[in-house]
């Protein structure tokens, strides 16, 4: 049985790299007695797919993971969350058929917090004519919102690097990102996945 679940990762957990979140979800599924399906072969592990990967130090409200397990139950949710780290709180869970992960994401968005007004304003302009793929951006105060095409090749990281260039940051440092939604594009807006 597939099921997806919708979590967010916020705090020091945004610290924990892509590539390692199958093996902490799989371990808090383990601790929490849900249990996974394995890949057939010389070398089992856990089916657990990913969604877009979220560079080291971005926030998500919005992360998506399909996992495989025997049975799903309405209480395995809660239970889950116990075994979490925290920082990861699992929202949603449904099982889940049809379309992978990659092929049913194709838009993202983004809340960009700087330290000033200023800074939101030129960060504005610069995402607009030096990120191919930003589609809208909508500036409020500090807070820029950008909303991208495909987040499997369009990443918060090119922006760090545009912004660092075009001397609005100096780096990571001075830039919050959130990733706040994810998703499937619907005339112009964000189905989420969940």
């Amino acid at each position: 049985m597939r099921v997806r679940i919708l979590y967010e990762k916020m705090g020091p957990i945004c610290f924990v790299p892509h590539v390692e979140m199958p093996t902490l979800l799989s371990r808090s599924l383990r601790r929490s007695g849900i249990r996974q399906i394995f890949t057939e072969g010389m070398s089992p592990h856990p089916k657990i797919s990913l969604g877009p990967p979220l560079p080291v130090g971005v926030f998500s409200l919005c992360e998506v993971a399909d996992i495989w397990v025997e049975n799903w139950r309405a209480e395995d949710l809660e239970a889950l969350n116990e075994k979490l780290p925290r920082g990861l709180m699992a929202k949603k869970a449904v099982s889940t058929e049809g379309l992978s992960l990659s092929k049913s994401c194709d838009k993202a968005q983004y809340l960009l917090q700087f330290k000033s007004k200023e800074k939101g304003s030129d960060a504005c302009t610069l995402l607009q004519t030096h990120v191919p793929g930003v589609e809208i951006l909508t500036l409020c105060g500090k807070e820029v919102e950008a909303v991208t095409g495909n987040p499997y090749q369009i990443s918060p990281t090119l922006f760090v690097k545009a912004l660092s260039k075009g001397g609005v940051i100096s780096s990571w440092e001075d830039i919050r990102i959130v990733r706040t939604k994810l998703g499937k594009d619907e005339e112009g807006k964000i189905l989420p996945l969940l």
